[in-house]
This record gives structure tokens, C-alpha cells and sequence, in this order.
């Protein structure tokens, strides 16, 4: 995997701005500084993941994305105390849309919100129609995080949560 850095990203066109030296990008972690790392398979294809990183506001965010550079799936932590934990994960769906970037609009798009006392809650929109449930005594161990080290994201980056 290759990492590049910038100070943003954005969403409509799925490229990067400000781009960032890896040194550059390593001391705003340092300083607790937003940054974007983001993940490519090698120097020549579309990014597939991209890891926001904003300590200093308590935030960091991994999404993952499709083959179109469309976001597919967004964890949102939040730091607690000195960990961060997985509060928010949405994943969505473009049916047979090959739009780009920020420019498509999801037809199903499908939340959970995580609480550190087990709640969960879970919200699925269809082509506009929202439902919703939620569920106590969820175990949540598996969503607590350490603060990564600077370009060590693996421990973030996990696809499979459960």
C-alpha cells in the first residue's frame, strides 16, 4: 500500500488538496494538526481508503472507497480519554450509478451509532424512506482504538470490526 498526504480532501472531484510532503504531514501528527493520509494500492491506480486524522478536535475518520472514488464506507471516531472509539460507521450504496466522487447520490445508505455503555442504533435510508432500531448490551471492546503512531494505521484501517 502507498501513502500520500494532504491537508484536505474533496469529496467532488475524489482528489486530494494541499498536497503534504510525508514529513510535512508527520509533524502536523506530532502537533496534533489535521492531516489526510491517503491509501492506494500502488503509485498508478485511484485511492481506496483515505485515514482523516484531527486529534486536536477529539476526530479521525476512515473511509473506505469504491472503484468510482465514491465513499462506501465511513468509521467516525471519537477520542475518549486518550483512545479512540469507533462512534459511527455508514456504509453506502449506489445501485448501478457509475458516477464519480461526490457527485453521486447513494440509494441506500445504512448508519450504526455506537455508545460506550452498548447502545446501538441503526438507522437504513432507502430512496428517501428512513427506519430505525436500536439494541442495548452490545459489546463494544472491539471498538476502542489506540491513538496510532504516525503512518501506523493498520489497527484503524480494519474493514471487519466485529
Amino acid at each position: 500500500m502507498i501513502w500520500t498526504y494532504c491537508g484536505l480532501w474533496n469529496n467532488l472531484t475524489a482528489t486530494s488538496m494541499n498536497t503534504l510532503m510525508p514529513e510535512e504531514a508527520q509533524a502536523r501528527h506530532a502537533r496534533g494538526q489535521p492531516y489526510t493520509a491517503i491509501a492506494s494500492l500502488d503509485e498508478h491506480s485511484a485511492a481506496t481508503l483515505r485515514v482523516e486524522m484531527r486529534v486536536e478536535t477529539g476526530y479521525a475518520s476512515v473511509i473506505f472507497m469504491d472503484e468510482h472514488g465514491r465513499d462506501s464506507l465511513d468509521y467516525t471516531f471519537t477520542l475518549i480519554n486518550v483512545s479512540l472509539f469507533l462512534e459511527t460507521a455508514t456504509s453506502y450504496g449506489y445501485g448501478d450509478s457509475q458516477e464519480r466522487g461526490g457527485y453521486a447520490d447513494a440509494e441506500r445508505m445504512e448508519s450504526y451509532e455506537f455508545t460506550i455503555e452498548g447502545i446501538i442504533r441503526r438507522t437504513v435510508e432507502v430512496d428517501g424512506e428512513e427506519s430505525k432500531e436500536s439494541r442495548r448490551g452490545i459489546d463494544v471492546a472491539s471498538n476502542w482504538e489506540s491513538v496510532p503512531s504516525f503512518g501506523a494505521y493498520d489497527g484503524l484501517i480494519r474493514r471487519d470490526r466485529a
